[in-house]
């Protein structure tokens, strides 16, 4: 039986891997051309494009996993079943139970692998290539990327908490200092900023102003202001919550707690890394009756289509009731796990029907 397991596993594990590379490729090509356009601004020049594609791959391995073990296991088991080998498997008194376990194996191993390179490897390299990127746009844009935007804009240090995906920019904190003496001449802080096309408009803005003897202070419904970062700009240095490790956004989403800040966003996205190996078991358990059923009915590009369909919908599922949850204020954990319940759920009532 052991032998079995190897066997199974072993082509398993080679289809997986074989997805995984095509997948990857494919999109690091797409991320590549996004990037054609950006290519001769500032210093920004092919081979930085180059490097930013490559440092993005670790992540995209990451993200892609769960589509690529539920092709993968469809493929491989697909491959078994063309050769009449799942047959003679079955006939000699394996159960489908036992294959799955044999399989789950060899699963469990790359989804240690790809935690590893999603946790440890994914959020630095990103980080790195987003800063590299902003370097060779716009010199003068420094970041740190796990506790919001740094920027430098002449003399003023900008310091943004978080951009929203309409461009708005949340909990904003402006340091002046004088560029000769580099004495600071005020600090500004505003809840919200919104760009009007040519400049940004500030709201609910406290200004202090550093005297020689003494502090002033001011208070504004709202305030123009004009700087270097535009929402292109932005959009380029800013790291969303799904580039995080599981570390940093469970430490950021304690200090938006302590701060009384919005944290469901983050919360949703800690959860969902939670559950990605749990979402990578339900991709295999949801390939497997599709390959007994069809296994003498399907070619292995007709199992390949009905693997991206699943995994399309699963992508859609999840996104879809994730923002759900946090319009409806469902807990971010419910939402996080209920698509990839769904889907063991039916992944059970389908085994079900094949004993």
């Amino acid at each position: 039986m052991k032998i079995l397991d190897r066997y199974i596993g072993q082509v398993v594990m080679q289809t997986v891997l074989a997805v995984v590379t095509v997948l990857v490729v494919l999109f690091g090509m797409i991320s590549f051309a996004n990037e054609a356009d950006k290519i001769g601004r500032a210093d920004y020049t092919v081979s930085v494009a180059i490097v930013y594609t490559l440092l993005k791959l670790p992540l995209q391995i990451y993200q892609l996993f769960p589509l690529s073990a539920l092709l993968g296991t469809m493929m491989g088991l697909g491959l078994l079943a063309n050769h009449s080998e799942l047959v003679v498997v079955r006939a000699a008194g394996v159960s489908i139970r036992r294959i799955i376990v044999a399989v789950m194996k060899i699963m469990l191993l790359l989804i240690f692998l790809v935690i590893f390179i999603g946790e440890v490897i994914a959020p630095p390299a990103y980080q790195y290539a987003v800063h590299s990127r902003v370097k060779a746009m716009a010199g003068k844009i420094s970041l740190n990327t796990d506790y919001g935007l740094w920027a430098r804009d002449g003399g003023m240090i900008i310091h943004v908490r978080r951009v929203e995906n309409d461009g708005r920019l949340i909990d904003i904190r402006l340091y002046d200092f004088d560029q000769k003496t580099r004495q600071m001449r005020f600090v500004l802080s505003a809840e919200e900023g919104s760009f009007d096309g040519r400049q940004w408009q500030l709201s609910k803005v406290n200004r202090g102003t550093i005297l020689a003897d003494r502090l002033v202070l001011e208070n504004m419904p709202t305030l123009n202001w004009q700087s270097l970062l535009d929402p292109d700009l932005i959009n380029v240095v800013s790291v969303g919550p799904d580039e995080l490790s599981s570390f940093k956004l469970w430490n950021y989403i304690q200090y938006l707690k302590d701060n009384s800040l919005e944290y469901e966003q983050y919360e949703l996205a800690f959860y969902n890394r939670l559950f990605m190996p749990l979402a990578i078991i339900a991709m295999v358990l949801i390939a497997v009756p599709f390959v007994f059923v069809s296994q003498r009915h399907s070619s292995i590009g007709q199992k390949i289509v009905i693997g991206f369909l699943i995994g399309i919908i699963f992508y859609i599922a999840n996104r879809l009731i994730g923002q759900m949850g946090l319009v409806y204020d469902f807990p971010p954990m419910l939402a996080a796990a209920l698509p990839t319940l769904l889907v063991i759920s039916a992944a059970g009532i389908l085994l079900r029907r094949l004993r």
